[in-house]
């Protein structure tokens, strides 16, 4: 998002030089910076101790497409912490863990994914609304099964090495 307005006071935001930043829109009412904001959110590549992947097909949008566990981080929230509260929401899995595997622009959402690899017990699935069905994969399939140059499949293969 970006200011034309403050959102604290309402004031009309006019360009101002701030250091390395460049121009941003300032407030003069609040003195302050409008720096842009955007949504970040967390996707997961969720993996079990014998290195398959699950994937998930949701109950919404394009509901053919198998692709990773996703969702926004909420105020007060680490994304590790996000990352394992919507794989134990979409899925019923506790995540052991949320290792870091890189962050992406997600160009044409206008929004930050900040991936992980995320170990769980293999088990079954417990899935919430979001979800139409999940299934394992070996990292190979996993990554020629979902969207061609997607985020996720670039994760995939980062992971992939980190499962060997």
């Amino acid at each position: 998002m970006k200011f034309t307005y403050c959102p604290h006071c309402g004031t009309k935001a006019v360009p101002r030089r701030i250091g390395d930043e460049g121009e941003v829109p300032f407030c003069e009412n609040c003195n302050m910076p409008l720096f842009d904001m955007f949504p970040t959110c967390v996707l997961s590549v969720v993996a079990d101790e014998n290195g398959e992947i699950l994937l998930i097909q949701q109950s919404y949008g394009d509901t053919s497409k198998f692709v990773g566990v996703a969702g926004y981080i909420k105020p007060g929230e680490s994304a590790e912490q996000a990352a394992v509260r919507e794989i134990t929401e979409e899925t019923g899995l506790a995540a052991e863990s949320a290792e870091f595997l890189e962050s992406i622009w997600y160009e044409s959402k206008q929004m930050l994914m900040v991936g992980f690899l995320a170990r769980v017990k293999h088990a079954e699935t417990s899935l919430s609304g979001e979800v139409k069905s999940a299934r394992w994969f070996p990292p190979k399939d996993a990554a020629a099964t979902v969207r061609q140059g997607s985020i996720i499949q670039q994760l995939i293969i980062t992971a992939e090495e980190r499962l060997k």
